[in-house]
């Protein structure tokens, strides 16, 4: 005979198993109901996380020193971000980069992975093997500076990267790179200016100044500047790590004024879609002083240039780009390929401008 407490254990024991068999029904309810509206409701495995979330690869291990120095309370970048906060004006006012977004889009020691300052898997969307192929393909075809051979990727500080048969590995740091600069090199001649200078406004971590100094042997100066303060002390840990020539140099921006008098070309890549319009006539203000002969911005839309408020709206800012005395030379697609880039999936563009006066 059954006694009253194992009755009751009988009795939770199957309001329990009733509990579960209810909720896989819901849960199988729930699938087809989904199945049917279209979409397949499925356990991300790790390879999926990638597409929707901040990430980085971890196979090749940090350099020495590497996790002590890249630290959020390290004191120099403590002391970067206090003389950042202090600067009056919007230059280091942020729209997006806030604390907030950092914390979720950056692990400070492994930078270079897909995160705030590069999207790699969340850009592909899926298949990212088979996207970064054919995005090599695509800057293959107009690599006519044979940097796809010359430029090499090591996977450092969390970098997603790609390998196809014997060909060397590729990243998206390395794949942007090269078609920026052989971009360049087809619209203005960037590897025959004699003494070539650059200011990169947004410079990031650096990827740019790294390949652009190992690229080209005529680069005269290279100054990278950021009106986010993470990104200038990344930027110069990483110019040092790479031990980059003295040509190529990073201001913090409250010392903005310390800027050579005279550019050949500013870049802005991905940096002025992620600021407030005052922000960005701030920095146009700066390039105008200098009579910067040529400006390259690429936007974060495909046929606009347009900023991010604080209220999260967008306003156009070409007409402040043109305002500044420059006028529009050439606007194009990243991927040229008209049926490469519907496959990539990526729909960036280059909109590349001279000084009105310099015509």
């Amino acid at each position: 005979m059954k006694t009253p407490t194992s009755t009751s254990r009988l009795a939770a024991r199957l309001r329990r198993a009733d509990g579960q068999l209810t909720r896989r029904w819901a849960k199988g309810r729930l699938k087809q109901l989904a199945a049917r509206a279209g979409f397949l409701v499925t356990r991300m495995d790790d390879e999926a996380r990638r597409y929707v979330r901040a990430s980085y690869n971890a196979a090749v291990p940090l350099p020495e020193g590497a996790e002590q120095t890249l630290r959020t309370d390290n004191p120099e970048l403590v002391a970067l971000q206090q003389a950042y906060d202090a600067m009056p004006g919007p230059a280091t006012s942020p729209t997006q980069w806030d604390a907030g977004f950092l914390r979720k889009n950056l692990s400070l020691a492994w930078f270079r992975g897909d995160n705030a300052y590069v999207w790699q898997f969340r850009q592909a969307r899926s298949a990212a093997d088979a996207r970064t192929y054919l995005q090599r393909l695509d800057i293959a075809s107009r690599d006519r500076l044979g940097l796809l051979g010359t430029l090499e990727e090591d996977g450092l500080f969390g970098a997603w990267t790609f390998t196809f048969g014997a060909l060397p590995p590729v990243s998206r740091d390395l794949l942007d790179s090269v078609n920026e600069i052989n971009y360049l090199d087809a619209q203005m001649g960037l590897s025959t200016v004699p003494g070539l200078r650059v200011v990169d406004i947004g410079a990031g971590y650096g990827r740019l100044a790294h390949r652009m100094s190992t690229a080209l042997p005529n680069l005269a100066a290279y100054d990278c500047i950021d009106g986010v303060a993470v990104s200038t002390f990344l930027c110069g840990y990483y110019v040092g790590f790479r031990a980059l020539p003295a040509t190529v140099r990073v201001i913090p921006a409250h010392r903005h004024d310390t800027l050579a008098g005279a550019y050949d070309l500013a870049v802005n890549i991905h940096s002025f879609a992620e600021c407030s319009l005052e922000t960005i006539r701030w920095w146009l203000e700066r390039i105008a002083e200098r009579e910067i002969e040529w400006l390259l911005i690429v936007p974060n839309t495909p046929t606009d240039l347009l900023s991010t408020e604080l209220d999260g709206s967008s306003r156009d800012f070409m007409p402040f780009v043109l305002q500044a005395g420059y006028t529009l030379v050439d606007s194009r697609w990243t991927h040229e390929s008209d049926e490469l880039r519907e496959l990539i999936g990526t729909n960036d563009r280059f909109f590349l401008f001279r000084r009105s006066a310099a015509q």
